[in-house]
């Protein structure tokens, strides 16, 4: 979790893995940057680089993306999300390819890369966005909103059509709640039917069981680890998509059936509140 100083890391770490967007091997690598860069991000393949951010990022289909045009780079909120679970707040992402690759659909192996790689803390300090009062953005009857308050908190309520998934409700407050065991392990999902719709539309080249939950009409490809697993995931996309603002976090945040559109809507929320009392 990000704390009150910033974090690089010690070393290198690389992993290679099939993009379930594009069907393309992608080589996806970590490594240290220089304290006060933030997290930046390049384009191996077409030596571009530019910042991790909210400002350089936007909400697509099913995830988020960060840059724009040929060089855009789709799936880095679990990316995001792991950075933010071991306080990492500068850092050199590469990629030789238009994605994160989602490995088995959880944090677990980015967390695994960010461990072998190390993190080396210093004593720069990166003052926190305290959310000092109520902001809802919503939206076709999904909703994110942030609160005063302490501690630090997520909270999710899934709503779902499918009778699989139903409705769900999960919660994470950092001080209390390990990242690792009651968050990490939760995996992306996705309905047979919307899969279809998917490959139809050119979005999913290569997305397979080894990728995603996949919720068929009458079974699950797997059943999941955790308990309300489906409202954890989305509480991984929401910490790693308001984790583009690029500062520790004070308040509790909840969404409400949402999904990227509100989160990135309700990050650019709080960092305009912010700025109006500067």
């Amino acid at each position: 979790m990000v704390g009150e100083t910033r974090v690089t890391l010690a070393d290198t770490a690389r992993a290679t893995a099939i993009g379930v967007r594009f069907g393309a091997d992608v080589m996806l690598e970590i490594g240290p940057s220089e304290i006060g860069e933030g997290i930046l991000l390049e384009r191996a393949d077409m030596g571009e680089r530019w910042p991790l951010d909210l400002w350089h990022s936007s909400p697509g289909p099913g995830c988020s993306i960060s840059g724009g045009g040929d060089a855009a780079v789709h799936y880095v909120e679990h990316l995001m999300a792991a950075l933010w679970a071991r306080g990492v707040t500068d850092c050199l992402v590469r990629v030789d390819g238009r994605e994160v690759p989602l490995f088995d659909g959880s944090v677990v192996p980015l967390l695994e890369m960010i461990d072998a790689a190390g993190v080396v803390e210093t004593d720069t300090p990166i003052d926190p966005l305290v959310c000092g009062e109520a902001i809802t953005v919503s939206d076709d009857g999904r909703a994110a909103c942030a609160l005063p308050g302490s501690p630090l908190s997520y909270a999710y309520a899934l709503r779902y059509r499918h009778r699989l998934i139903g409705r769900q409700f999960a919660n994470f407050q950092p001080t209390r709640d390990d990242f690792d065991t009651t968050l990490a392990p939760a995996r992306t999902f996705i309905t047979s039917e919307e899969a279809e719709e998917a490959q139809a539309a050119g979005l999913l080249a290569a997305g397979s069981e080894e990728n995603a939950i996949v919720v068929y009409p009458d079974h699950l490809s797997e059943e999941p680890t955790l308990e309300n697993a489906f409202a954890r995931h989305k509480l991984v996309d929401m910490i790693g998509d308001l984790y583009l603002i690029g500062r520790p976090l004070e308040g509790r945040f909840f969404g409400f059936y949402s999904g990227h559109q509100q989160n990135h809507e309700l990050a650019h929320a709080l960092v305009q509140w912010c700025e109006s009392l500067e």
